[in-house]
This record gives structure tokens, C-alpha cells and sequence, in this order.
């Protein structure tokens, strides 16, 4: 069976929409967004709970296997308990980005989901934080990331699937309120999600960005 076919069943089993991405011709729910901490172009989304989805890719993308850098920025209020970002556009079978805060700091887990339960570790996606970008207040906290691994994924086996860079995208947010087991711990386990969602990012159109790789450095 066919990695897509895989995620398509696990995500239909658990009511979920399992598009990786789709072409579309009206508006997306993104909005073109220059961040001031970093001068990095986002395709920014924010849900009914008030946390905002961000993220940035290289203007330039590599010819065949279209293996690139991502950025990705959270900004969520200081009570959501954990905020997840899924770069295939739903729960199971694709790179999940899970932050939370932790008193004054915000911690990031790379994870993936095989099923309705609390997702394992990915080491398949490496992360940086980018300080520059990533703070607390007394009402919100912010991380800012640089993610290898979150714009392909899959294997030799399974097959591969990437993240398009030219066209309207469906990605995935999920968030809950409870805060999870052991804040201080990357690998904490933590409860089912409150909300979900399924939002379009404009990536070819908001998201790209001339230098990336010079820019992300300086981070």
C-alpha cells in the first residue's frame, strides 16, 4: 500500500481530512505577514482561539527531491497548553510541531502520530530555535524555529511526500487548553487536542523568501 493511501485511511479512520495539498482558486485563509523580530515573509494564520500559525520558505526551491529549510513561527496566549502545527495537513503519518511554554521559556517536540494517542518522537525533523523570534510575556508566548525535515518526509518503502512551494497548501493546527504532563521535558506526554483545524497557506505567493539561507543564519 501507497505511503498517501496509509495516511489517508489512518486520518478517514479518525474523522479526519487528509489532504497533503490542493490547488485552489479562490482566496486562502492565510495572510502575507513580514515579521519585524527576524525580516522573514510569512503565510500567517490564525485560528478562532487566537494562536497564529506562521511559516516561511526559501524563494529558490532545489530541483527534483525539492528538499528545503522551513521556518516556523507560533505565537499562541499564555494559557493554551499546547499549540500543534502538522505539516501534512493532517494528524497521522507526517511531521508534527508541538510547542507549549514552560514559565519563561516556550519548548518545541518534534513528534509524529501512527494513531489517536499521544505522539512518539520524530528525530526525522531537526529543529533550531531561533531566539531572535521566540519570547514570553505576561499574555502570550512566542517560538520562532528552523526546520530540516518538514518539507519532505516518508521513506525508500513507504514513498515520499513533499510539501509544495508553488500552490495554495491544506496544513493542520491542532492546540488544548490542559497543559501537558511535564512541561520542562520535550518528550512529555500530553491529552487529546480541544480544536482542530485545516486552513490553506498561500505558500507560493506569502511565504517565499530571497537569501533564506543567508537570512536564517544570522538568526
Amino acid at each position: 500500500m501507497l505511503f498517501s493511501e496509509v495516511a489517508a485511511r489512518a486520518a478517514a479512520f479518525l474523522g479526519l481530512a487528509a489532504p497533503a495539498r490542493r490547488q485552489f482558486t479562490f482566496e486562502p485563509d492565510s495572510v502575507a505577514y513580514e515579521d519585524p523580530d527576524t525580516g522573514l515573509k510569512f503565510s500567517s494564520y490564525t485560528s478562532a482561539r487566537g494562536i497564529t500559525w506562521r511559516v516561511a520558505i526559501p524563494e529558490d526551491i532545489p530541483e527534483g527531491d525539492k528538499i528545503f529549510d522551513t521556518v516556523l513561527q507560533v505565537e499562541a496566549p499564555i494559557d493554551v497548553g499546547w499549540a500543534g502545527f502538522a505539516w501534512g495537513g493532517h494528524m497521522t503519518y507526517n511531521p508534527l510541531t508541538i510547542v507549549w511554554p514552560n514559565g519563561n521559556d516556550v519548548v518545541l517536540s518534534s513528534r509524529i502520530a501512527y494513531g489517536y494517542y499521544s505522539p512518539p518522537e520524530y528525530p526525522s525533523a531537526e529543529y533550531r530555535v531561533v531566539k531572535t523570534g521566540t519570547h514570553v510575556n505576561a499574555t502570550h508566548f512566542q517560538i520562532t524555529a528552523v526546520c530540516t525535515g518538514c518539507s519532505r518526509w516518508g521513506d525508500e518503502d513507504i514513498g515520499f511526500t513533499e510539501l509544495d512551494p508553488e500552490y495554495d497548501s491544506t496544513l493542520a493546527f491542532a492546540y488544548a487548553d490542559y497543559p501537558v504532563d511535564t512541561p520542562e521535558d520535550p518528550s512529555s506526554t500530553f491529552g487529546i487536542h480541544d480544536s482542530l483545524g485545516h486552513p490553506v497557506f498561500s505558500l507560493g505567493t506569502q511565504a517565499k523568501n530571497a537569501d533564506f539561507a543567508a537570512k536564517i543564519e544570522k538568526l
